[in-house]
């Protein structure tokens, strides 16, 4: 399953990246595909992993230098998975509260990473060269993963959260 939602993200965002040529709608696929993989796992660390195999396939991969996307990737899934196993069992209480708290949280710190490897490597351009324009960039990143990364992990929980716990009931009672 790992690999499996690990492909479909790491085509789907490569495919939107390169028609839309921004990165924000990787965010919203991040939000949909690990959410989906913990809702059809439930098992730990399932995120963190997603992360590793993702952040090294685009380390790999990608034809820009990137090296925020590694480092990222992988805080991205260890957030999330840590959100959901902090105060009770990862997936026998698995609430929508919990899965969307879990997806904001994870984008904050994957934005949180990859701007700070930005900032400190200093790319010219990427961020601007004023501190205005620097503060204006973390902001915009950090509030649009947020929130890209909740509506990806809502819609996830939306379509797949009530057909496979009727799917667990189904082949328990079996």
């Amino acid at each position: 399953m790992i690999g499996l939602f690990s492909a479909l993200y790491i085509v789907t965002a490569s495919l939107t990246s390169f028609v839309t040529q921004v990165g924000y709608p990787e965010h919203f696929l991040r939000g949909i595909f690990m959410s989906a993989l913990i809702l059809s796992t439930r098992r730990k660390w399932s995120a963190t992993m997603m992360g590793i195999v993702c952040g090294v396939v685009f380390f790999l991969v990608v034809p820009a230098p990137a090296p925020y996307l590694l480092v990222s990737t992988i805080v991205s899934g260890l957030i999330f998975d840590l959100v959901l196993i902090i105060g009770t069992k990862y997936g026998e209480t698995l609430t929508q509260q919990r899965l969307l708290t879990g997806a904001g949280l994870s984008g904050l710190g994957e934005s949180f990473v990859a701007l700070l490897i930005l900032t400190e490597l200093g790319t010219p351009g990427i961020l601007g060269k004023t501190f205005d324009a620097i503060a204006v960039a973390w902001s915009a990143d950090i509030v649009l993963n947020i929130l890209l990364s909740i509506i990806g992990a809502f819609i996830a929980f939306k379509y797949l959260g009530d057909r496979l716990a009727k799917q667990r009931t189904t082949l328990t009672s079996q």
